[in-house]
């Protein structure tokens, strides 16, 4: 009896857990959202970008365009990103080479 609830309590805290843990990962990506800068492409960005990896990777770089626009070619290629449509990747690399290329303000 006493080894099923601490099985019982145990699950129960893995269960709270990770509840807490959602909540959390819930509130990074809007505080994530929150600090990009505000410009046409910011939106389209987190939500591509996030989908694979921390917008944070990509917050941190300053990148030309030209370098840009490789890494996407590489992420679909080698990485499985589906492949955007020309006019998402524009608004995506205006973006990206604007406010994360190589003369953009580190936060």
């Amino acid at each position: 009896m006493r080894a099923a609830f601490c099985l019982l309590a145990v699950v129960g805290w893995g269960c709270w857990a990770l509840a807490d843990r959602t909540a959390v990962l819930a509130q990074d990506k809007d505080a994530a959202l929150a600090a990009m800068p505000e410009h046409p492409g910011k939106e389209e960005v987190f939500y591509t970008c996030n989908a694979c990896h921390s917008i944070r990777l990509v917050t941190q770089q300053r990148l030309p365009r030209e370098r840009w626009d490789q890494l996407l070619d590489w992420m679909v290629e080698e990485q499985g990103m589906a492949e955007l449509t020309a006019a998402e990747r524009q608004v995506i690399l205006q973006y990206l080479a604007t406010q994360y290329g190589p003369s953009a303000p580190r936060p």
